[in-house]
């Protein structure tokens, strides 16, 4: 498919009425089916800026994803799987089991440049909710410099006023200008946005270019002007404000010890996730820190770290 814009049946596809019903599925796979077009078109912009990040979509399905609703429709881009893995065994301990069944988006938990349609049309740009916390936190410790805090606001500054910044979950008419927010308001209180802090542009649904392939080149722009700040905030091993190398690289020796004294038939309880408690049999080993675990009749993949004995 080539992308060529959204119309006003896309946006109507996500009407509040339509919300929990599977009978609109359909109408919102044809969605979906225009954004990965989009997503495509825009890797090739992003990917020579910042590397290494992976595309991904939200359910159109009402299911567990969601809350059992499809309020919209988001596209993002965000660490790829090898990060992502890096960074699980860290994540997942500052979570309960049951915060993590209520909220088991991928996305929700990593910085990411994305855009969701919705009803009243499309909102693009640089998006942390607050379950993104190691980024978050990087960004806060960075940021107890006053050099630091004075790259944010130059960051900041040097915004067009097109960029908007919310943390209200959404783009309201009256949302500031980025290039007007102080680093001390965007810091503060991170854990505590509503759920998202978002910087970006709101296109309402009756803009002309939504309906166009020109749109492509207009979130690339807005992409790129986001780029650097989401430099400056994501946390990578070469922008590490709050010394996770050292935990990631303690977690892989201890998963490399564990790993080596498991042998496929063995008796394991898993310890973590959505089968906690649970004994099964080791069914095979897939590569250095993940393996299979029979429960039942079901195979689960699990690292070798949320094992233990029976």
């Amino acid at each position: 498919m080539v992308f060529e814009g959204l119309n006003s049946t896309d946006f109507d596809a996500f009407e509040e009425k339509k919300w929990s019903s599977h009978a609109f599925n359909r109408e919102r796979l044809e969605v979906k089916l225009k954004l990965t077009a989009l997503g495509k078109e825009l890797a090739k912009e992003i990917e020579p800026e910042l590397p290494g990040q992976e595309m991904g979509l939200t359910e159109e399905r009402p299911s567990i994803f969601n809350q059992h609703q499809v309020r919209d429709l988001t596209l993002y881009f965000f660490r790829d799987e090898q990060a992502r893995r890096a960074l699980g065994g860290i994540l997942d301990k500052s979570k309960s089991i049951a915060d993590n069944v209520s909220d088991p988006a991928f996305h929700h938990r990593h910085i990411n440049l994305g855009l969701r349609v919705f009803a009243g049309g499309v909102e693009a740009g640089l998006w942390l909710h607050r379950n993104a916390w190691v980024d978050w936190k990087n960004v806060v410790q960075r940021c107890q410099e006053y050099w630091e805090r004075d790259k944010l606001s130059e960051l900041l500054g040097g915004l067009p006023p097109s960029i908007k910044y919310s943390r209200v979950g959404g783009v309201p008419e009256d949302a500031h200008s980025a290039n007007s927010v102080s680093p001390e308001e965007v810091l503060e209180n991170f854990d505590q946005a509503e759920p998202w802090s978002f910087f970006g542009e709101a296109l309402r649904r009756s803009e002309p270019v939504l309906d166009s392939v020109e749109l492509i080149d207009r979130l690339a722009s807005v992409f790129a002007l986001l780029v650097p700040l989401h430099s400056f905030i994501g946390w990578r091993r070469d922008n590490d404000f709050h010394e996770l190398k050292e935990v990631i690289k303690e977690q892989k020796e201890k998963a490399k010890v564990k790993f080596s004294a498991l042998q496929v038939g063995d008796e394991v309880r898993v310890m973590k996730g959505l089968a906690t408690g649970r004994l099964g049999v080791l069914e095979s080993i897939e590569r250095k820190g993940v393996v299979k675990v029979r429960i039942g009749t079901i195979v689960i993949a699990v690292n070798v770290d949320e094992l233990g004995k029976p």
